[in-house]
């Protein structure tokens, strides 16, 4: 008997035919019909996608140091970005537990990136997020690249870049309620992201009697609140001293 792996599964099989299965007579949105290209990009085209978005937001940069007004984004604050980012993805390839169609709980991966947004501010922790985001469709291959566009900006650069909120309330006098409420909004960016996500694209993997919207609900929450109480959890712990320090660096 023939094999298949399980990359094609996911990539060919799976969304077509499940898709069929829910809307056999339905016509096509005009989502499908504006991105439907897309759903067939081959892994190497997301590759060159991923690309492209760097060295635009590398060009941007270089601009930006060229004006009057000194850039955030100095050798001291990449380096530090760099770090964050390198750190996350480590982390996040530790799972304590992974979730089916993707996600899974981490020994605190999204920390770093939460902690650069909280010291640094929403602007800057947003485009590390999208970098990471886009680093981690990198890593995982691309798996899901057959959803299409949206979805994966949806799951990787938008939802990692909503982290970056967390540096919204970096100003607060209290600092441990800054940290929890900044930690708490950035988690909630991630999770709505991943929520329209879930509920557009994967609401056909829905059990049979499921509501796609609580599904979707339902399938990020286990994850995400787990992984965001634990990042809570480490940042009043660790976070304090270690902002100290990179304030003091700058």
């Amino acid at each position: 008997m023939k094999t298949i792996s399980l990359k094609a599964l996911f990539l060919n099989l799976f969304p077509r035919a499940l898709a069929e299965d829910a809307a056999p007579e339905t016509e096509p949105s005009w989502l499908d019909n504006a991105f439907g290209d897309f759903t067939e990009m081959p892994v190497w085209g997301w590759w060159l996608l991923a690309a492209l978005m760097i060295l635009g937001l590398a060009v941007y940069l270089i601009l930006r140091g060229k004006r009057q007004k000194p850039s955030f984004w100095t050798a001291r604050t990449i380096a530090v970005g760099a770090v964050a980012m390198a750190l996350g993805s480590v982390l996040s390839m530790v799972k304590i537990w992974s979730m089916p169609l993707g996600g899974s709980v981490t020994p605190a991966s999204m920390l770093p990136l939460l902690i650069f947004a909280y010291c640094y501010g929403a602007g800057p922790g947003l485009t590390l997020g999208a970098l990471y985001g886009v680093m981690q469709f990198i890593l995982g291959g691309g798996r899901f690249a057959g959803l299409g566009v949206i979805a994966n900006l949806l799951d990787y650069p938008i939802a990692f870049g909503l982290l970056g909120l967390a540096g919204l309330f970096r100003k607060r006098q209290n600092q441990a309620l800054g940290l929890s409420l900044g930690f708490g909004l950035g988690c909630l960016g991630r999770f709505l992201a991943s929520f329209t996500s879930g509920y557009v694209y994967y609401g056909m993997y829905a059990p049979e009697g499921w509501n796609p919207l609580i599904y979707s609900a339902a399938y990020n929450f286990a994850y995400l609140l787990p992984e965001c109480l634990i990042c809570i959890a480490l940042g009043l712990a660790i976070a304090p001293r270690l902002l100290r320090e990179l304030r003091r660096a700058r």
